[in-house]
């Protein structure tokens, strides 16, 4: 298959498909630049189309495509989000945008006072799964060729209890009613991998593969499962409550991405790490001093513990120092460069690495 903003694109999904199974050659690397000759079109803004306006966003993608180059493993695909509780939305509850002149994220109201008196459900009658699917209707019809659709991440688990709960009164219910909670979670994960299933219907991941958030390529399903709540959490609680579901969550996707969130989470990395199916972890420090801190250690930690990195913002130099040091070859690099030329040369030194 062809897509007219990545020529090269058989050739990146064959490294793609290499680098899940171990087998690339050298660290993959992806960069998004803009070509010569042409004023640069900026890609559309996280929470774009929450109005139902499409065209506008749809317009500004293909801009932002055509404007600019994607070299090495880089995908070029357009994300549908409506923000973190967008999985909480799909069963019934209702998003709020904040700040509301300029949303930048979205929170949900809880709706569950009572786990015996609530039905847990996927709702396709919901607003947002029907925006959803109008959203994919209209991309897949001007996209098409051209680049891929990153559906809604799925926030499932603990976190999307809590957010239909409350963050606090989930945390009394897991002491006080752990049984109710456990029932609770059955349902979300059965919901989890009906919407994944549905994700790859609607979107043909058996024909176009599938992106993930971190910008991850797949031939087949995957997605990028978190915790958030984790940080409250002893070790045994996240083992008993949160780790099956996460596990859940893995088995059915044929490559998974953890999104390890804030220092609070390192706690329970050994745990997550147990997870079978899990390919990779994206480490992301919290905001404030953790984002001046060097986190080479956590690095290496996860390397030992078998699991593949995604990385931002690091130099050549950063780059082969781990390619050659670290067990795992599941690297992958968002790297930037000011031209394609640059961008190039800097994936022929890659070539030359060997491990």
């Amino acid at each position: 298959m062809k897509l007219a903003f990545k020529p090269d694109f058989e050739t990146a999904k064959m490294q793609w498909e290499d680098f899940w199974i171990g087998e690339n050659k050298r660290p993959l690397a992806g960069f998004i630049v803009p070509k010569q000759g042409v004023n640069p079109v900026d890609p559309p803004q996280y929470l774009d189309g929450r109005d139902g306006n499409f065209q506008p966003v749809i317009d500004k993608v293909l801009a932002w495509a055509d404007t600019h180059d994607f070299v090495g493993e880089a995908i070029p695909h357009v994300s549908v989000e409506w923000g973190p509780n967008t999985f909480s939305a799909f069963l019934g509850a209702e998003l709020q945008f904040y700040p509301e002149d300029n949303p930048v994220t979205s929170w949900c109201k809880p709706f569950v006072y009572d786990w015996d008196q609530t039905e847990i459900r996927f709702m396709p009658e919901s607003h947002w799964w029907q925006m959803t699917i109008a959203f994919f209707k209209e991309l897949k019809r001007q996209c098409d060729g051209k680049l891929l659709i990153n559906p809604p991440t799925l926030v499932a688990n603990l976190d999307s209890l809590a957010a239909i709960r409350g963050t606090e009164e989930l945390l009394i219910d897991l002491l006080t009613c752990p049984e109710k909670v456990e029932n609770a979670l059955d349902k979300v994960c059965q919901i989890h991998n009906e919407v994944i299933d549905a994700y790859a219907e609607e979107l043909e991941f058996s024909k176009y593969g599938s992106v993930s958030v971190e910008g991850t390529y797949c031939l087949g399903k995957h997605s990028r499962p978190q915790c958030d709540i984790s940080c409250m959490l002893s070790t045994d609680m996240f083992r008993k409550h949160a780790l099956p579901c996460l596990m859940r969550e893995a088995d059915i996707q044929d490559a998974v991405v953890y999104h390890l969130d804030g220092s609070g989470a390192i706690q329970h990395l050994e745990a997550i790490c147990s997870i079978t199916k899990l390919d990779v972890i994206c480490w992301v420090p919290s905001a404030g001093n953790d984002m001046q801190k060097d986190w080479y250690w956590l690095f290496e930690k996860i390397d030992r513990l078998g699991k593949g990195q995604v990385f931002s913002g690091l130099d050549y130099t950063q780059i082969k120092q781990m390619w050659e040091t670290f067990k795992s070859k599941k690297l992958y690099f968002h790297a930037s460069a000011e031209t394609k030329t640059e961008a190039e040369d800097f994936i022929a030194k890659l070539e030359k690495l060997s491990k």
